[in-house]
């Protein structure tokens, strides 16, 4: 798993030099922030958990026990994506991604996906699963050009409190690797 200290450049298709890095407590209200600045579209594909203090807090704390991989991608010190693997410590972890509306389409999704995927695989995880909407076309054909099948449809616990259908996908790590058998839901 990335260290504390551990950073990666991913690169916008201009060039434009971001910093992948984890997140710790000092971080919550850069996360805020980058919660505010999603457009309503973009809030409602990618809405993991709610982004009041004592859930970014909760969330952050996972982070630095190590429960999950909670990463954020900053351009400076603006955080413009915030991806995670969920219950890291377990055999299949759940995967999330976001990227401001601004650094969308800037070909940074699969990168910071592959990176997730690498450090999963590092870990010894069987396979990494993820979630998306019915209507996120665009996401789904990301997913399964990086390797994700989608295998049913779930009911997805949404930030908002809200419960959705959506698509369930896996990337297997280890041939035959089953997906998990616990609910997809934050664990904040």
């Amino acid at each position: 798993m990335m260290t504390f200290e551990d950073r990666r450049i991913l690169r916008c298709r201009d060039g434009l030099a971001l910093t992948a890095r984890r997140l710790r407590a000092g971080d919550a209200a850069a996360l805020q922030q980058f919660d505010r600045e999603l457009s309503a579209p973009s809030r409602r594909w990618f809405l993991p958990h709610p982004y009041d203090d004592a859930t970014v807090a909760r969330a952050l704390a996972r982070s630095e026990a190590g429960e999950d991989l909670t990463l954020g991608l900053f351009d400076g010190a603006r955080m413009v994506g915030y991806f995670f693997l969920w219950y890291a410590r377990r055999r299949v972890p759940l995967l999330g991604i976001g990227l401001v509306d601004g650094f969308q389409g800037q070909g940074l999704a699969k990168p910071m996906i592959r990176l997730l995927i690498e450090a999963a695989r590092e870990d010894g995880c069987e396979a990494v699963e993820l979630t998306t909407m019915l209507d996120n076309d665009r996401a789904f054909a990301l997913y399964q050009h990086c390797g994700f099948e989608h295998y049913k449809d779930v009911r997805n616990l949404q930030g908002n409190g809200e419960w959705v259908v959506e698509r369930a996908m896996i990337c297997r790590l280890r041939p035959g690797a089953a997906p998990m058998a616990e609910p997809h839901q934050p664990p904040v």
